[in-house]
């Protein structure tokens, strides 16, 4: 199976085409641009150095979520519109998943954090390539009562790492984060998830059923919603 494989939830924005596990092209940019300037570039990027084309695409892959709320629309929106294009089936799975899946290997607790502003992050707990929390939207001060009596290993991965091990080493003497070249996602890792959860059983969707996965309001909401209040 030749899946295109695409994220823009984070900070950073990638992009591969994998066939049966195995990378054909892969594209990373962390650069501060915005993601409607960066994405469609890298998309068609790795279809050229990958010899594809959208036709020999049979699944595309993708995070929907949580994450930036502008880049998880500008990503949703992209892959509607090359599913549309192309009658090509999509498959979404969590952006704190696809974060911890380089530390699926690890004898660690891989704690995915990104940066949700005002002491939040949006956080999912992983050993093993096993889910062990739900993803949520907590203050950091809630993830130390979490963390405090556990006896594992913690490995903090995500744009929010750096930011939570400088505010929690001084409770926590078994945390560390992650190296920086897996820190970030990286669309390959999305691209095995969607092989791996397809060949236990779930399916994919139509692109009109894709959709993005939200934890909390977008800001511009809940400060109308507090007006209101």
């Amino acid at each position: 199976m030749k899946i295109l494989s695409i994220d823009s939830s984070s900070v950073s924005a990638s992009a591969a085409v994998t066939e049966n596990g195995k990378s054909l092209a892969e594209e990373f940019v962390n650069n501060g641009y915005t993601h409607s300037v960066t994405l469609m570039p890298i998309i068609e990027k790795v279809l050229k150095n990958s010899k594809s084309s959208v036709a020999d695409i049979d699944l595309l892959a993708i995070t929907n979520g949580p994450g930036s709320f502008t880049g998880v629309r500008i990503g949703i929106a992209s892959a509607k519109g090359i599913c549309d294009a192309a009658n090509i089936p999509c498959f979404a799975v969590s952006t704190l998943e696809a974060i911890a899946k380089p530390l699926s290997t690890k004898n660690v607790l891989a704690v995915s954090v990104m940066d949700a502003r005002c002491n939040q992050v949006y956080t999912a707990s992983f050993y093993m390539g096993k889910r062990e929390t739900q993803d949520r939207a907590i203050l950091i001060s809630e993830l130390l009562n979490e963390l405090k009596n556990e006896k594992r290993d913690i490995v903090f991965i995500g744009d929010g790492a750096l930011l939570c091990f400088d505010m929690l080493k001084s409770e926590l003497n078994n945390i560390s984060v992650a190296d920086e070249e897996i820190r970030l996602v990286h669309a390959s890792n999305i691209a095995l998830l969607a092989e791996e959860k397809i060949a236990n059983g779930e399916s994919t969707v139509k692109s009109e059923d894709l959709l993005p996965f939200y934890l909390r309001l977008p800001q511009a909401e809940r400060e109308l919603k507090a007006k209101k209040s």
